[in-house]
């Protein structure tokens, strides 16, 4: 009995380090996708769902670092001259190079979506824009859903998960959903 316990008080130490060292891992990937004034391609894809998204995008239409913008998950019911008004775009900016993705309701639709907007469009690399701490889930979903498709990871900085209890509770959820489809990739091989 005393050994069968030992191995249990084992097993919980082994899964609870790798856990935390996961996670370790985790946040200085997604702290490494900061934003690069260096990069640039013919399209970015903004996944909505967090501060500041739109509004990056919006900057690196401006900058010309993308020619194109896609907005993917967009809330049918949201009007763009709103998306337009709320990211501070110019006017005229959405009406040429802004194109509005609505069939997407979370991380994986909007990889699907992004793949048949950047091959409808002959695209062999996109920014993606997305907050730091989503940016490697979203990568494994893009690469996915478009495996030929070079991918430019242009995070938006988040609040730190120590920053508050909401923070840390938004990190681990996302960790979970990461590792999540981490082990869905590799046990498909990719």
């Amino acid at each position: 009995m005393r050994g069968l316990i030992d191995l249990a008080r084992l097993i919980a130490f082994v899964a609870l380090f790798a856990i935390v060292t996961g996670f370790a891992l985790f946040m200085r990937e997604a702290r490494s996708y900061g934003p690069d004034a260096d990069v640039s391609a013919p399209g970015a894809v903004v996944l909505t769902g967090g501060g500041g998204r739109v509004a990056t995008g919006v900057e690196l239409l401006q900058s010309g670092q993308a020619g194109r913008l896609l907005i993917s998950g967009v809330n049918p019911g949201s009007p763009p001259a709103d998306i337009a008004a709320a990211a501070g775009a110019p006017s005229g900016l959405f009406e040429c190079c802004v194109d509005f993705g609505l069939e997407a309701a979370n991380t994986f639709g909007n990889a699907v979506e992004t793949a048949a907007w950047a091959r409808e469009r002959g695209y062999g690399s996109i920014l993606v824009v997305t907050s730091d701490y989503h940016m490697p889930r979203a990568l494994l979903e893009l690469r996915a859903a478009a495996p030929g498709l070079d991918l430019i990871a242009y995070g938006v900085p988040a609040p730190a998960p120590w920053s508050s209890t909401a923070q840390a509770r938004r990190w681990l959820q996302e960790y979970l959903k990461y590792a999540a489809v981490f082990v869905r990739e590799r046990a498909a091989g990719r």
